[in-house]
């Protein structure tokens, strides 16, 4: 290749760029393809797109292929800030049709509208996985994880908040049951956290600076208990008029992953303990 784009991708973030797969189908089913021409790109205007969207310099009558090819390698060899940055702009320069092509049912659909802006969102972000392994979590609670990760990868986000805040109600409510932790009949998130800070026997032991962890852990109620509106109010769990933003539903995701790690970690340092105090070796 010809043309080499003046920033590299960062190695460390090579898991949130764009796949081949996903370039191809930005070029064939939204920008649109007329031979080897790349939508109303000319070779000028596909350098000057470049330069001004990423500050790459490009040479395209100097590169070997199509305009298509040369910008399909180009965008792959991109860093994933400048690829966000591309996406945005070909969003912008290429909008959703109003009436779908009956002659090309896949072009510029609404679906893969949402689907570019979940790219951007992982770009953007470097969030690509809800996933979390834990320990001990009900199928309900796995399901509603699995799912999280399917939205989270196809429609972004804001898609997922629903199934990561289920998935979160989900795992509390079945540590309690485990512990043999009373609580009501249709426990909040809330209730369920206080029973499980108060009574759980991994959270006995808060290590060094306890008492600051244990704030640490209050602050996290007020959380819980903002999610919930979030939830309910801004996401797709109803047909509500406005979502959350992007930045702030990956805020959500990780919160909720935070507390699904951090709450698996204690239940696998407590077997530790417990097998390491009978003379067993470690479960895991």
């Amino acid at each position: 290749m010809t043309s080499t784009p003046a920033r590299s991708a960062d190695p460390h973030r090579d898991d949130v760029k764009l796949s081949r797969k996903e370039i191809g189908r930005l070029v064939y089913n939204w920008i649109g393809v007329d031979g080897g021409y790349l939508g109303s790109f000319s070779y000028a205007r596909h350098d000057r797109f470049w330069l001004e969207v990423c500050d790459l310099s490009v040479s395209t009558a100097a590169y070997a292929g199509t305009t298509r090819e040369c910008f399909e390698d180009t965008l792959f060899q991109a860093a994933p800030r400048d690829q966000a940055a591309v996406l945005r702009a070909i969003l912008e320069e290429y909008p959703p049709l109003d009436v779908p092509d009956p002659g090309q049912p896949k072009f510029r659909t609404e679906k893969l509208h949402r689907e570019i802006l979940s790219w951007i969102g992982r770009l953007e972000t470097g969030t690509t996985s809800v996933e979390v392994a834990l320990l001990s979590a009900t199928d309900s609670v796995r399901r509603a994880l699995d799912d999280a990760d399917n939205l989270m990868r196809m429609s972004g986000p804001q898609s997922a908040v629903d199934r990561v805040h289920t998935a979160l109600h989900g795992y509390l409510l079945g540590l309690c049951d485990d512990a043999g932790i009373a609580h009501g009949d249709r426990p909040t998130m809330n209730q369920l956290f206080k029973a499980l800070r108060a009574e759980h026997p991994s959270l006995g032991n808060l290590g060094v600076r306890d008492d600051d962890v244990a704030k640490m852990l209050g602050s996290m109620a007020s959380i819980l208990d903002a999610l919930n509106p979030v939830r309910n109010s801004a996401s797709m769990a109803h047909p509500n008029r406005s979502l959350v933003g992007e930045a702030e539903a990956v805020l959500v995701v990780n919160t909720v992953r935070t507390l699904l790690t951090y709450f698996d970690a204690k239940q696998r340092e407590t077997e530790r303990t417990a097998y390491s105090a009978g003379g067993g070796a470690e479960p895991f």
